[in-house]
C-alpha cells in the first residue's frame, strides 16, 4: 500500500517528470529509500548503486528529493536524495543513425547496436504461452513473464538485439529480451554509455496501450549483465 500511495503521489503531482530512469551512484554502495522526502523519515528499503531505478520529480517543495520505483526485481518505491541519482540522459548518448518499421541501429563511441522488430507468429507460438491462474489471460512466454499486452495476444515482438563494443560482438542471450512484446520504435528507444564503469545502457518504452513498460537492458565491460523492467501503470 505504501508503494502505491508514493507512486499515486508521483503521478499527480503539479511539476512531474515521467518515467526518467536514473542511476543510484553512491560511495558507500547503497542508499536508503525513505517513506518521505527527508532524512529522519523512515527507511522501507535499500537500492545498491550502479542500480537503475524509475524516476518521478513530485513537485518544487521536495526540490532535494524525489520519488523512485525500483524494478520488478526488487519493487520498492519511496524517495531517495537527488544527490544519489544520476539520469541515465546525463551519460554519453549513442546516436540512432537510422530506422525503419523492423530496425534501429545506433552508432558511436566505438558502441553498435542493431535491434530488430518483426510481427509475432502467435499461432506458431502458442504452445509457449501460460495463462494466469484461472483466467483466460496470457500471463508468461517461455516460462518468463510476458511484457507489453495486457493478457492478449501480443502483435509484435523483438526479432534480435545485436551489441558491439570496440570491434567485439557482445552475446545477447535471447532469454534478454524474448517476453518483451509490442515495441515502440525508434522515438521511444535509446542507448547511452557510461565511460566511468564502462557499461552501455539501452532502454525502451513499449506498450500496446495498456500493457506499458519500461525495460532496460544492461552491458557492462563488454558482457551482457542484466535486464530490468518497470510498469508504468
Amino acid at each position: 500500500m505504501k508503494k502505491i500511495s508514493i507512486l499515486l503521489l508521483a503521478l499527480i503531482g503539479t511539476t512531474m517528470s515521467y518515467g526518467q530512469l536514473a542511476k543510484i551512484v553512491d560511495k558507500d554502495g547503497y542508499v536508503n529509500i525513505r517513506e518521505k522526502g527527508n532524512a529522519n523519515s523512515n527507511i522501507v528499503g535499500k537500492v545498491n548503486s550502479g542500480e537503475i531505478v524509475l524516476l518521478f520529480d513530485v513537485d518544487e517543495s521536495n526540490a532535494n528529493w524525489s520519488t523512485i520505483d525500483t524494478g520488478i526485481s526488487n519493487e520498492i518505491g519511496g524517495y531517495v536524495h537527488n544527490s544519489r541519482l544520476k539520469r541515465l540522459e546525463t551519460y554519453t548518448h549513442i546516436p540512432l543513425i537510422s530506422s525503419t518499421n523492423d530496425e534501429l541501429k545506433f552508432a558511436g563511441s566505438n558502441i553498435s547496436v542493431n535491434i530488430r522488430m518483426g510481427v509475432f507468429d502467435f499461432k506458431k507460438n502458442k504452445s509457449k504461452f501460460s495463462k494466469h491462474q484461472g483466467t483466460n489471460f496470457l500471463w508468461e512466454y517461455n516460462g518468463q513473464e510476458m511484457r507489453g499486452t495486457d493478457g492478449i495476444e501480443p502483435k509484435t515482438h523483438y526479432t534480435s538485439i545485436k551489441v558491439n563494443q570496440n570491434g567485439v560482438d557482445i552475446v545477447v542471450p535471447i532469454k534478454a529480451y524474448e517476453n518483451m512484446f509490442e515495441p515502440s520504435g525508434a522515438e521511444y528507444t535509446a542507448c547511452y554509455y557510461d565511460k566511468s564503469d564502462n557499461t552501455i545502457y539501452l532502454t525502451a518504452n513499449n506498450s500496446d496501450g495498456a500493457g506499458s513498460y519500461t525495460v532496460v537492458w544492461v552491458f557492462k565491460n563488454g558482457k551482457y549483465e542484466y535486464n530490468d523492467v518497470f510498469i508504468l501503470f
